[in-house]
């Protein structure tokens, strides 16, 4: 009989915290580095070069969600309803939310409103065939760009969704041994699709937006699950950590060193890169999950703010992609920096407007909207076992590498 990680806590707060620093991430990444104009001061590329590692966020909610949805999947290994009950609490999780947004930009929104103020959204209802069926990564990946106007980080959403679909059937019909080499094999896979990719000539979406060539954070994550689920438990998993994160560390600066060396988007470099940014947060992940992790850690990712921020993070990412595109096809920089008299403070303040707006608009959205969605999960209990006990909300279970 396979040995289970010890029933301890129901939930761990350290990951709503984890959650909570990757929606920082992204949100900085797109009110700050994506929102810097070509004439820009020395402290504006400074600001632009520290939140452009913000694009590392999703890996983070990539490796957390394949964490969090393997081990629930585990956990609930031969209890009737299984795959009724994971595929209805994934629903009501994450459809309400999304679907609410295609039909308000698709059907709702008059033409006459979308003409006179949010023109992109004709764009949206014209390729609206690929944004229905979590598609939009496809979309993206044919045309080269984020070519989907207020909705192109939806792409994040798609790789998430199909392997939601999927990854059900691999956990349920397999052994725990045969699932770990599946994740294995599938993380090589989709590394050298990413290299193959680029040897190909193809433009740098395809090995970043397609869903088997990202599937290697998600199954870094399933496996460290499974792994914490071994006979030493999540305890001797933590204790093996530190060569693996300082191995980790070590090639993320190596390669980053060889990307900033060679340039350009979807480079070799890049490719390896981010599969050591998938093996670092994985076994952060670990430690952040251990009672015996970093103290530091696990009391930086306790503090109260983030863990609220992680609360929201699936509506804070689906607003705040929208925000974001809103303020750069407006130009609003200017209008701030005509109001305040420095870009760089107009920058720092449009990013906190971007921020604080995104989050009132993502708190009620899920206390009056989502919140009788995720009630209805009641009549479909699911496992909460630790080590990956889960909250509702996050970026489906996690997500969003943001645009």
């Amino acid at each position: 009989m396979t040995a289970r990680a010890p029933r301890a806590e129901a939930h761990v707060p350290e990951l709503d915290g984890i959650r909570g620093a990757a929606i920082l991430m992204v949100m900085g990444l797109h009110f700050v580095c994506t929102l810097v104009p070509p004439q820009h001061s020395r402290l504006e590329f400074i600001a632009a070069r520290l939140t452009g590692y913000g694009a590392w966020g999703v890996d983070l909610f990539f490796v957390l969600s394949g964490f969090l949805i393997t081990g629930i999947l585990w956990d609930s290994r031969g209890k009737q309803r299984y795959f009724q009950t994971f595929y209805a609490r994934r629903t009501l999780r994450i459809f309400p939310l999304y679907y609410a947004i295609l039909f308000v930009l698709t059907v709702l929104l008059p033409t006459s409103f979308i003409v006179a103020h949010v023109p992109g959204v004709l764009e949206v209802r014209r390729v609206q065939g690929y944004l229905w069926p979590y598609l939009a990564n496809v979309y993206i990946a044919k045309q080269g760009w984020f070519a989907i106007p207020y909705v192109s980080h939806f792409w994040t959403l798609a790789i998430e969704e199909h392997f939601y679909l999927f990854w059900p059937f691999v956990v349920g019909l397999a052994s725990r041994g045969a699932i770990m080499k599946t994740c294995v094999v599938l993380s090589c896979l989709s590394l050298a699709l990413r290299i193959a990719a680029h040897f190909a000539g193809l433009n740098m979406f395809y090995g970043h937006v397609l869903t088997p060539c990202r599937l290697d954070s998600l199954c870094i994550g399933s496996w460290l699950a499974l792994a914490a689920r071994g006979p030493t438990g999540l305890t001797g998993l933590a204790e093996r950590a530190k060569p693996v994160l300082s191995f980790a560390f070590v090639g993320i600066v190596v390669t980053s060193i060889w990307h900033s060396r060679v340039g350009g988007e979807g480079s070799i470099a890049e490719c390896v890169r981010d599969a050591f940014l998938a093996l670092f947060f994985g076994w952060v992940i670990v430690l952040s999950s251990s009672p015996r992790g970093p103290v530091w850690l696990k009391a930086s990712l306790r503090l109260r703010a983030l863990r609220w921020l992680g609360k929201y993070s699936y509506g804070l990412y689906v607003f705040h992609g929208m925000v974001a595109y809103y303020f750069g096809i407006n130009h609003t920089l200017t209008a701030f920096t005509r109001v305040l008299g420095s870009q760089p403070l107009a920058l720092f303040v449009q990013a906190l407007v971007g921020a604080l707006g995104s989050t009132l608009i993502a708190v009620l959205s899920y206390e009056l909207f989502e919140v009788h969605f995720l009630r209805l999960k009641k009549l479909f209990p699911g496992s909460s076992a630790v080590p990956v006990a889960a909250s509702a909300a996050v970026l489906p279970e996690s997500t969003p590498r943001a645009d």
